[in-house]
Order: structure tokens, then sequence, then C-alpha cells
């Protein structure tokens, strides 16, 4: 099964997304930008959400210095 055709069936997580969407936006590909949108709002509509980002909260230990690197 292709990469369009899982986007069509929902067989790719929150996390899965976001790294396809990066990919995506970089070879300016829009059809696989516009699965997405709508493979997200599905899974939402059906129930799923996605993961916690650690740091979001108080009580986690904050981002790694890995991670924050790119944010600025």
């Amino acid at each position: 099964m292709d990469r369009l055709e899982k986007l069509r069936n929902d067989v790719y997580s929150f996390a899965e997304l976001d790294t396809l969407e990066k990919n995506a936006k970089k070879l300016d590909d829009l059809e696989t930008l516009d699965l997405i949108a709508i493979s997200r709002l599905s899974k939402t509509a059906k129930g799923e959400q996605p993961q916690k980002v650690k740091g979001s909260d108080g009580d986690e230990t904050p981002p790694s210095r890995r991670s924050r690197r790119g944010k600025t």
C-alpha cells in the first residue's frame, strides 16, 4: 500500500502525520497536504486525540535541549 492510500485509509498516527506534513511542505506536495488535513479531521471526528507534548503541563519535565534548538 503506498503513502497516498494509507492517508486515505487513516493508517497514520498524529505524530506520523506531522512528519509527513513537514516533508510535503518541503516538496510543495499539495495533494498530500490536502490528504493530511482530511486525515486529521477524520481522526478527530472519530474521537482520537494527539498525544500531549512533554513540557506543555507544569508537572512534566521540560523539553530537551535538542527539541528546543529549532524553536528560536
